[in-house]
């Protein structure tokens, strides 16, 4: 289904990511493993305090803990989370979620700066394309095939967040929310918006 920002939109994919459609992607980066992230919208200062910890745990997450941090994020934070990923530009492949570190730097770098232009997934493949400035990049998820992975997850500026997993399922509901209490409900398939 294609995202394009018609305020009639009834689907909930495309509610969650019409606001960001002609928008650049900012501080794209790689987190954890091969886990992407992209910033969108105006940037605020997230600051954890520091936190008190117990004697004889780990000297590191220790360290970590009792350090304040402060994190640049956008009103949307898009998390590619639990599956396979490629960065394409003019057809050719940049990286994939396999690929050495310095590639996926590069695949990073290839998407910084440049606006969201369409944003398309297929539930019946669990699937999905984020294409910037006119399909000169794109980002396409697909599913590990290990069961119900969660792909990927925009975090709004309501507080809400939206997770999109392999079996073409989503869930939408507050970020603090547990996710074993998180509801999930099937995308509807051959919807173009």
């Amino acid at each position: 289904m294609s995202i394009r920002p018609e305020p009639t939109q009834s689907d909930p994919l495309c509610r969650a990511i019409a606001p960001l459609i002609g928008l650049p992607a900012w501080l794209v980066r790689r987190g954890h493993g091969s886990f992407l992230t992209l910033e969108f919208g105006a940037p605020h200062l997230e600051i954890r305090e520091p936190k008190a910890v117990t004697p004889g745990g780990d000297e590191k997450v220790a360290a970590c803990l009792q350090r304040r941090t402060v994190t640049p994020l956008g009103e949307w934070h898009l998390w590619i989370y639990c599956c396979h990923w490629r960065v394409v530009s003019g057809r050719k492949e940049i990286a994939c979620s396999e690929a050495p570190d310095r590639d996926i730097a590069a695949a990073a770098k290839e998407l910084d700066g440049q606006m969201l232009t369409v944003a398309e997934a297929d539930p019946a493949q669990g699937t999905s394309v984020f294409e910037f400035e006119h399909g000169a990049a794109t980002l396409q998820t697909r599913p590990y095939g290990t069961g119900g992975d969660t792909q990927w997850m925009l975090y709004m500026r309501s507080g809400d967040v939206f997770s999109y997993r392999e079996d073409g399922s989503y869930s939408l509901g507050p970020a603090s929310q547990p996710p074993d209490e998180r509801v999930w409900r099937l995308l509807r398939s051959n919807t173009t918006v």
